[in-house]
């Protein structure tokens, strides 16, 4: 019996790709002991529980997939896909009859985790990131369904049905509540110049109500309404929440109009709250186009948190393959909560679980765990214009979908989304919602 309790995998011939897949979905989604081997003749002979990934079957008591010959491939080529159904998923490299699947997964999985697609000529938006519409996941409808995950449940209860006797290991869902303060304060320490702009400008447009706030807050007879960070600790405690907060510290810039960094509030703030959870960096978007600003941002932020800064979500979701990771890797970012859409809800690379990213340049790891998230605030307010009452309801279906596969799902949340003023009036308990809904 001890035997069997390891899978062998033969593979004619072992690449970098095959080496990345197998560990994503053996060790990243799923943990089973496992060995690839390109030795026919150990295979055939070895008394333990089997899968062939080739082009036919060699043996009796094994699983046989059929292999694609993208992971044989070096380097970027346009790759034809035909989307099918299997199991009323949606599926893509086909298999012939004699394959225990009637798709490769492995293959499939590696096409949309390592983001091929957008190593492809593809059009780009306003802030030069990939364009969500772009993506074969959003052309054939299936953004919002984590589908590597969906398809490594399949495999492994055929491998389960198959070999009883092998020991694995299954996730577990998991919630992590990420938020990004982009803004910590909507009047408080903007400085001399920037508070009379904004009086001016609220005096023009004749918003009495902006500038009696402004006055209050300014005179400290009043919480400045983005300062939301108490009710959401509180939601922290009663929830126990494994919350995550990306800091923006980058210099003041068209794209980044959070406060300064030497602002004594906002150092008070940054330190009370890491002491309470754990801060990360916000990557400035002047910094994607400056290279050294990243370490700049970075050494900030460890000089207010006292505390050495590894993980990271970029401010816009700048994002390129794969120059981003590389250049955070630089500056000892290890973890990165990036990947996902600006503009749609869902699964930028097909997967609800955390994994090391592959580069598919150089053909090899890299030493970066990805972090997907599938829900942003920004996106369920002014992408898809909904109202606060019509949040939970939209998103039961993605919650749902994370939960069957035992997922980890993020949301992303930003302070002044808790602050019940100006364009996030009645959104102030949407968030509590939604927590409530995930722990149903």
């Amino acid at each position: 019996i001890c035997l069997m309790q390891s899978l062998l995998i033969y593979i004619p011939k072992i690449t970098a790709r095959h080496q990345y897949v197998f560990e994503l979905i053996f060790n990243e989604i799923y943990q089973i002991d496992y060995k690839l081997t390109d030795d026919k003749p150990t295979y055939l002979t070895a008394q333990t529980s089997k899968l062939n990934y080739s082009l036919s079957p060699i043996c009796e008591r094994e699983i046989f997939i059929e292999a694609h010959s993208l992971l044989n491939e070096r380097g970027i080529n346009q790759v034809s896909i035909q989307i099918g159904k299997y199991k009323n998923c949606p599926v893509f490299f086909q298999t012939s009859n004699e394959s225990a699947f009637a798709y490769d997964i492995f293959a499939a999985s590696f096409y949309l985790v390592s983001r091929y697609e957008e190593y492809l000529p593809h059009l780009k938006d306003k802030y030069n990131r990939f364009k969500a519409e772009e993506s074969l996941a959003f052309k054939h409808n299936f953004l919002q369904k984590p589908v590597v995950n969906i398809w490594a449940k399949q495999l492994i209860s055929v491998i389960d049905d198959k070999f009883p006797y092998l020991k694995i290991k299954h996730p577990r869902f998991k919630y992590i509540s990420t938020i990004d303060i982009d803004n910590a304060f909507l009047y408080k320490g903007k400085g001399f110049m920037r508070s009379i702009a904004f009086l001016l400008k609220a005096m023009l447009r004749f918003d009495i109500d902006s500038l009696k706030m402004a006055v209050t807050v300014i005179s400290k007879k009043r919480k400045d309404p983005f300062d939301t960070f108490s009710l959401q600790l509180n939601l922290q405690k009663k929830y126990n929440l494994d919350v995550r907060y990306f800091v923006l510290l980058g210099d003041y810039g068209l794209n980044d109009k959070n406060i300064s960094h030497t602002n004594s509030n906002f150092q008070t703030l940054v330190k009370g709250l890491s002491d309470l959870t754990p801060v990360g960096i916000h990557p400035s978007f002047g910094s994607s186009s400056n290279e050294t600003k990243l370490a700049i941002e970075i050494k900030r932020l460890e000089d207010i948190q006292k505390r050495e800064v590894t993980f990271s979500r970029q401010h816009f979701l700048q994002l390129s393959f794969p120059k981003t990771y590389k250049r955070l890797l630089e500056v000892g970012i290890t973890n990165d909560y990036t990947m996902g859409y600006a503009s749609v809800l869902g699964f930028r690379a097909g997967i609800t679980s955390s994994f090391t990213f592959y580069n598919l340049d150089m053909e090899q790891v890299l030493p970066i765990k990805i972090h997907p998230f599938a829900i942003v605030d920004d996106t369920l307010k002014f992408n898809m214009q909904l109202n606060p009452d019509d949040v939970v309801q939209q998103l039961s279906e993605i919650i749902n979908e994370v939960k069957q596969v035992d997922g980890t799902l993020i949301s992303i949340w930003h302070n002044d989304t808790f602050s019940d003023v100006g364009v996030w009036k009645g959104w102030r308990n949407v968030y509590e919602d939604i927590v409530k809904l995930i722990y149903i």
